[in-house]
């Protein structure tokens, strides 16, 4: 099978040539890669360009450059729609792979023809590349190197699945990607492969999310951040408008798609005004109510701000 990586790339100057280079180094050599840059105002595409002379990669890695912002989802999109071979791998400008992770899910994805979207699992890392622990990662495992399918509740329950750990048929896309809109396309590729029972995780760590002030999915690991009311609020807000969009575009074709669509809808709109509210009890309430769609975590996290911990935290 032929192999495409598409990134979506804006101002990642500090960071772009070290993932580049990680994906430089793999030991399976994509046959293209597509760069889209939107409207980067720092020396992103300059570094890339010169990454490209360097290596001599003119004729299989593409770099593009929007004539205006788009936004991150649809410059991602563009990506995809760009990429011509038979599976495509999703990279973010500030991450980091292991040098197997193409080599090794694209043999999965060979041995299994019923995959359509498969993931890896990720590491943490800081800004300087060093490895972090923390209680909020979304990616636990063992590394044993097994396959599991991933439901779409499993999504809906508490989403682990970033681009960036993500390899698609790109066939399957393409029979599709008309009905998207403006959902983000990492969580749209999984939800609807999961509804088809053909997303697929190996339980390996092939990739590393770093996380630093200017993650582009404005994701927060630090305390007094995380349980800041009005942004949690704010959180909580943008999902609900996704799952609204799903709901919008017929993403889902089945009965059991559309019911757990509504089903995670509805607690999410609990649990908005439950935080609304500032009352622990209607938190607390709520959380065992929807306790088929809220996570532990996101529930310890929710009674804090409740309780008014760190409620103007910057």
């Amino acid at each position: 099978m032929t192999i495409s990586i598409c990134m979506g790339l804006y101002n990642g100057e500090k960071y772009i040539e070290k993932q580049l280079l990680s994906i430089l180094e793999q030991t399976c050599p994509a046959d293209e890669v597509i760069l889209c840059d939107d409207g980067s105002e720092d020396d992103t595409v300059v570094i890339v360009r010169r990454f490209l002379e360097k290596h001599r990669l003119e004729n299989t890695w593409h770099l593009y450059c929007n004539a205006e912002n788009k936004g991150y989802p649809a410059n991602f999109y563009d990506a995809m729609e760009l990429c011509t071979k038979d599976i495509v791998f999703l990279a973010d400008q500030d991450d980091l792979w292991e040098p197997e992770k193409i080599a090794k899910m694209a043999a999965v994805m060979e041995r299994h023809p019923e995959i359509s979207v498969l993931a890896c699992r990720f590491g943490l890392i800081d800004g300087e590349g060093n490895v972090m622990k923390s209680f909020l990662k979304s990616s636990h495992g063992t590394d044993s190197g097994q396959l599991k399918p991933v439901t779409l509740h499993d999504i809906f329950y508490r989403y682990e699945w970033p681009g960036m750990v993500l390899s698609y048929r790109n066939n399957w896309y393409r029979e599709w990607q008309k009905t998207i809109g403006k959902i983000p396309h990492d969580i749209f590729l999984c939800a609807r492969a999961a509804e088809e029972n053909a997303f697929f995780q190996i339980d390996e760590t092939l990739a590393y999310h770093r996380r630093h002030g200017n993650n582009t999915a404005a994701e927060e690991h630090r305390i007094r951040k995380l349980l800041n009311k009005d942004r949690k609020l704010w959180e909580v807000k943008k999902y609900l408008e996704m799952l609204e969009q799903f709901e919008q575009c017929g993403a889902f074709q089945t009965e059991v798609g559309r019911t757990t669509l509504q089903e995670k809808m509805k607690a999410m709109q609990s649990r908005y005004a439950a935080l609304r509210s500032g009352n622990v009890v209607q938190v607390i309430k709520n959380a065992l109510e929807n306790r088929h769609f809220v996570h532990p975590v996101t529930v310890i996290c929710d009674v804090l701000i409740a309780c008014g911990i760190y409620s103007r935290g910057q």
